[in-house]
């Protein structure tokens, strides 16, 4: 996973409003962030559907509501050491958007659907 993970990704805190992670998914065009503890330790994912079906409860206050509120807990996570092969096998098998690869308890990288695509690509 080393040679196609997106090293380095963008991650956000667990405690923060809903709208800074909304700002960070539109800003940078993802469509999945790692969400981490302040100690840097992932504690799960929030996706663009996450949110979008967050917006959609009429109550809801973007402001109020942290991401820990709208985050996905049981996170797929595999190594930079993992082979390719297994992880997109995994990642079609169980319909995951993407992958968090983390080395010794950090997030060092990550691998999405698109990042599949692109893959596929430019073997092709």
């Amino acid at each position: 996973m080393r040679q196609i993970m997106t090293p380095a990704p963008h991650c956000i805190g667990k405690d923060e409003p809903l709208h800074v992670a909304h700002e960070l998914l539109q800003k940078y065009r993802l469509r999945h962030v790692p969400v981490v503890e302040r100690s840097g330790k992932l504690v799960g994912v929030l996706s663009e559907r996450d949110l979008a079906e967050l917006e959609r409860m009429v109550a809801l206050d973007p402001d109020d509501e942290t991401v820990e509120d709208g985050m996905t807990r049981d996170v797929y996570c595999t190594t930079p050491d993992s082979l390719a092969k297994d992880v997109l096998r995994d990642m079609a098998r169980h319909r995951y958007g993407s992958t968090v690869i983390v080395d010794q308890g950090k997030v060092v990288g990550i691998f999405t659907t698109t990042d599949a695509v692109d893959l596929l690509a430019q073997i092709l």
